[in-house]
């Protein structure tokens, strides 16, 4: 994922550029899993206010750069969404409840066409595990 750049997509999203808003993306790419708000504010250490990381999160949501990561914790969860990073389902560990990755060979997809039903509308399809991770397990 370290071969994306922050500016070029902002720009290639039309997506004003800001100091803020790159630093914030630049710390996103380089994840390797799942991540949220209060993550990227501790390890800014201060550099940003918490409001100002959710605002951009909403921002890079709703442009497709970043996809929301179901979970049962309350809390919202974020990846990286990119050619290199496909959807894929993801574990939640009931007793931990940290959230992981589950990578698969398959390519997870919104079905757009052969709608079994056109009076829906799919936009979107999660597909989420739950049980107990193998650090918990031990």
């Amino acid at each position: 994922m370290d071969t994306c750049k922050s500016e070029s997509l902002l720009n290639e999203k039309r997506i004003k550029v800001t100091r803020q808003r790159v630093t914030v993306l630049d710390l996103i790419i380089s994840k390797d899993s799942s991540f949220c708000a209060n993550d990227l504010f501790d390890e800014l250490k201060g550099k940003m206010d918490l409001v100002t990381i959710y605002r951009n999160l909403q921002i890079l949501c709703g442009e497709g750069i970043l996809r929301e990561v179901m979970n049962k914790s309350g809390r919202q969860y974020f990846e990286f969404s990119s050619v290199q990073n496909p959807a894929h389902p993801h574990f939640y560990c009931n007793l931990c409840q940290k959230i992981f990755c589950m990578k698969s060979k398959n390519n997870y997809s919104v079905p757009k066409k052969n709608n079994p039903d056109d009076s829906f509308i799919i936009q979107e399809t999660v597909l989420q595990y739950s049980g107990i991770c193998p650090e918990c397990r031990v």
